[in-house]
């Protein structure tokens, strides 16, 4: 009998190193299938974005307008601003502007036009309405990414 006790942690041991070399190899497969994944996942968001930066679709990827608010705000789809420049009427544009700023502001009703990085802000007449601007202001997004990057 104590020839029986003395065996069985042998055998324990046994099935410990087995147990352990499952759980390497379980363990060594998840992590082999995450990365897969995750391989894919950048391979298509990857692809999807060179894309939209190349394609039609450049510009205004999102818009923020409430019909009872005379500020809208344009999310773009790229850089276009290293800083927060603000201008409250066309009088402020610099001469170094290369037509964009002077395009959004001969948009009947525009007012103010702020441009910060990927972002346009822009306040209208309290009597203009977005349903008209909006289209403009794709427009001349669209217009201005294509001729500069």
């Amino acid at each position: 009998m104590q020839g029986d006790i003395l065996k069985r942690p042998e055998t324990g041991k046994k099935s410990l190193k087995a147990y352990e070399i499952t759980n390497f190899l379980f363990f060594l497969t998840v992590i082999v299938a995450f990365g897969v994944v995750v391989s894919f996942v950048f391979h298509f968001y990857g692809t999807r974005n060179q894309e939209s930066a190349g394609g039609s679709n450049a510009g205004v990827i999102s818009e923020a307008l409430n019909a009872g608010s005379d500020v809208g705000i344009f999310y773009l789809d790229t850089k276009i601003s290293e800083s927060t420049l603000r201008y409250r009427n066309q009088g402020e544009i610099p001469a170094t502007d290369d037509g964009f700023l002077r395009d959004l502001f001969s948009i009947p009703g525009v007012q103010e036009v702020t441009v910060d990085q990927k972002m346009i802000v822009m306040r209208k007449n309290p009597s203009a309405r977005w349903e008209n601007i909006a289209p403009s202001v794709r427009r001349i997004v669209k217009n201005h990414l294509h001729l500069h990057y």
